[in-house]
């Protein structure tokens, strides 16, 4: 006679289906990251060792409303609380960033350079992918600016490329050109044959708008140089640029570059609560009942977050 513990294995296994890996057994573990179904520690392996899979549930994956579990629950507010710990253990070793100003050397005179030039430059926190990958300086001894930039091929399957150190006084057409009629990758050739065809005329270049309500952009003259394209602008990080056709521009929410900018009480809730969460952070010791809130809150983007 059955176990009542034996019942479930059972159960459990009927539920999973078979093993992805061997399809032969009944699965009896889930990947936690893929969700892969496997049946053994062996088979286990394998499927780490095709997908390059390390285990580990990723902490900040989306889950529906309808899918969201006090499991998940309960696993958010301990991210939360080591997130709050990191920062209590920065400012210990680092120092309190009251003064927003307070960053090293070489990004403080990067900002000011900016500044001059009229474009607002932030910076994410030095953890952040985004920040990890910028390579924007300035060169102390000619005092220009060398931008990195991420092109975004909308019609090309959305194909990102990016160009490290740039120099403000390139014009952004030409910056561009290098790409669509350089030779290399035969598969980036391919997926920008229609940009090509296309050429200058028939390409619409929209930088996007940082802190702005939904998704907006700034249209771009290909003939201005980029220190012109973006003075008034807002940028974090580096300039992400997305690279259209023109006939298929429409979709867009395109404003004016002396249009006037949204206050951060006006973003939307989630992306309002981090800008303030990051300020509060920087100012005071009242981080931890800042973290709490955000639980409630899953409308909102790293990528849109400032310095």
């Amino acid at each position: 006679m059955e176990t009542q513990s034996q019942v479930l294995s059972t159960s459990l296994e009927n539920r999973l289906g078979k093993c992805e890996v061997c399809d032969f057994h009944e699965a009896k573990y889930t990947c936690p990251k893929c969700e892969v179904k496997t049946c053994s520690l062996k088979c286990n392996k394998i499927h780490k060792l095709e997908v390059e899979c390390d285990g580990q549930r990723d902490r900040t994956k989306f889950i529906s409303l309808n899918k969201f579990s006090n499991m998940d629950l309960s696993s958010d507010y301990k991210l939360l609380e080591e997130i709050s710990r990191n920062i209590a253990t920065v400012k210990k070793n680092f120092g309190k960033r009251g003064d927003t100003r307070v960053i090293p050397p070489h990004l403080f005179k990067l900002r000011l350079a900016a500044k001059d030039r009229r474009t607002t430059l932030k910076f994410l926190p030095y953890k952040f992918e985004r920040h990890c990958n910028n390579t924007t300086q300035l060169n102390f001894k000619t005092k220009l600016i060398y931008w990195h930039i991420e092109w975004v091929f909308v019609n090309a399957e959305l194909l990102k490329l990016s160009e490290k150190k740039v120099i403000e006084s390139d014009k952004i057409g030409s910056v561009l050109n290098k790409f669509l009629f350089a030779q290399g990758d035969a598969d980036i050739i391919e997926k920008l044959k229609f940009y090509r065809a296309a050429d200058m005329s028939g390409i619409k270049l929209l930088l996007k708008a940082e802190q702005k309500k939904g998704k907006k952009f700034f249209e771009l003259d290909p003939n201005m140089r980029l220190t012109e394209c973006f003075a008034k602008k807002l940028i974090i990080e580096y300039p992400t640029i997305h690279v259209v056709l023109r006939d298929h521009s429409s979709g867009f929410d395109i404003i004016d570059s002396d249009e006037e900018g949204e206050h951060e009480d006006d973003l939307p809730q989630g992306q309002g609560v981090i800008e303030k969460l990051i300020s509060k952070a920087e100012s005071d010791d009242s981080i931890y009942n800042s973290l709490k809130n955000l639980l409630f809150i899953n409308d909102y983007s790293d990528e849109e977050m400032s310095e």
